[in-house]
């Protein structure tokens, strides 16, 4: 009789017990997945930003690119306009004669993503003596 009785104490706690190993296991579970979760989110993140930064140079240096080709036909060229590159924009800050020869200041921009270039330039033969990502003009 008192194994019985132990007996059916034990099969009433092993239903407790199964019921909170289920519990704890499935939270693990669920942090795991969150977790996983979290990163492969912020890892995409990243890769766009990192797009959007490699779109950023390319609208910059087609824009100092211009601004050689401007030189070429203009030696008195300043800059200061907006350049259209397919469907965005890119800006030829300033053109200004420097120490060395002239600084072809550029700027592009995509999705909130900056590059910032100040490109030296030979004033008699208009070839690049210097090429530098500068954060502010």
């Amino acid at each position: 009789m008192i194994n019985d009785i132990k007996n059916k104490i034990l099969r009433q706690r092993g239903g407790y017990i199964a019921l909170l190993s289920a519990l704890i296991i499935s939270a693990v579970v669920v942090v795991i997945i969150l977790t996983l979760g979290q990163g492969t989110y912020l890892h995409r993140i990243n890769i766009a930003n990192s797009y959007f930064k490699e779109r950023s140079r390319a609208l910059a240096g087609a824009c100092v690119e211009t601004g050689l080709l401007d030189l070429t036909s203009n030696p008195n060229y300043s800059g200061n306009e907006t350049i259209n590159v397919a469907s965005d924009t890119c800006r030829i800050v300033s053109v200004v004669s420097g120490g060395t020869g002239r600084v072809i200041s550029a700027q592009g921009i995509f999705q909130n993503s900056y590059t910032n270039y100040k490109v030296t330039v030979a004033t008699s033969t208009v070839s690049i003596l210097g090429w530098e990502e500068v954060q502010n003009f």
